[in-house]
C-alpha cells in the first residue's frame, strides 16, 4: 500500500470557502502512524522543527501562530486570502519495509526522489480558483526531481499568461536550514521572503 499524504482530503483546497490570492506549496507529510514524531495537525504543522506559522504571520504584521492549530491556521489563511497545499499526494512505499519507513519518517525531502510518487495537480487548483495571483514554493531551487514535480505547474503558468501568476521560490521555513541566518530565525526568514518577492496581495 502506498503512503498517502496525511492531509490528502485538503490537497485540492477542499477546506477553502474564500477567494484565494496566494497559494503556498510544500512537499509531503506522511499519514503513517509508524512515523511517531508526526504530530502535525495541518500543513507545516511540525512546529518544533518548522517556523512557517511564525514566519508567515510576521510577514503580514500579526502575532506568531506557532502554537496554533488547524482551526487557527485556516482562519489566518481565510483572513489573508491564502491557501496551502503540498505537491506530493502519495509515495509508493511499503510501511513494512524498514528502509522505506526510515526514509519516509525522517521527513527529509532529499529522500523523496528515491521513490515513485503521485503528484497533486496544481493546474486543477488553478483552474478551480481563478483568483490566484501568486504561488509560493518553500524551496529556493527546483532541480531534477523537484523540477519534474512542478513541470505541469510551470507549463500552466506559461500557457496562461493572461492570468499573470507570479511564482516565488522562498527560503525554507525549516529550522534545519539555518545556514546564513543572523539573529532571530523567524524574523530573518520573514525579511528574506519579502526580499525574494513575496507580495501581500490585496
Amino acid at each position: 500500500m502506498p503512503c498517502n499524504h496525511k492531509f490528502i482530503k485538503d490537497l485540492q483546497l477542499q477546506y477553502v470557502d474564500w477567494e484565494v490570492k496566494t497559494l503556498f506549496i510544500g512537499t509531503f507529510n506522511p499519514e503513517w502512524e509508524e512515523c511517531a514524531s508526526n504530530y502535525a495537525q495541518w500543513f507545516y504543522g511540525r512546529t518544533q522543527r518548522n517556523d512557517f506559522w511564525c514566519i508567515l504571520p510576521t510577514v503580514h504584521g500579526t502575532n506568531s501562530l506557532i502554537s496554533g492549530n488547524r482551526n487557527s491556521w485556516i482562519n489566518f489563511c481565510r483572513d489573508y486570502c491564502i491557501a496551502i497545499t503540498d505537491i506530493i499526494a502519495s509515495i509508493d512505499a511499503d510501511v513494512q519495509n524498514e528502509r522505506h519507513r526510515a526514509a519516509i519518517c525522517n521527513f527529509k525531502d532529499e529522500e523523496l526522489p528515491n521513490f515513485d510518487v503521485t503528484l497533486n495537480s496544481i493546474p486543477n487548483i488553478l483552474e478551480k480558483h481563478k483568483s490566484i495571483k501568486q504561488i509560493c514554493i518553500t524551496r529556493q531551487t527546483l532541480v531534477d526531481f523537484w523540477e519534474d514535480c512542478f513541470m505541469d505547474t510551470l507549463q500552466y503558468i506559461e500557457q496562461n499568461p493572461e492570468r499573470e501568476i507570479q511564482i516565488n521560490l522562498l527560503r525554507s521555513p525549516s529550522r534545519g536550514a539555518r545556514k546564513g541566518v543572523v539573529g532571530n530565525f523567524c524574523q530573518f526568514v520573514s525579511n528574506r521572503w519579502l526580499a525574494q518577492g513575496y507580495q501581500i496581495v490585496p
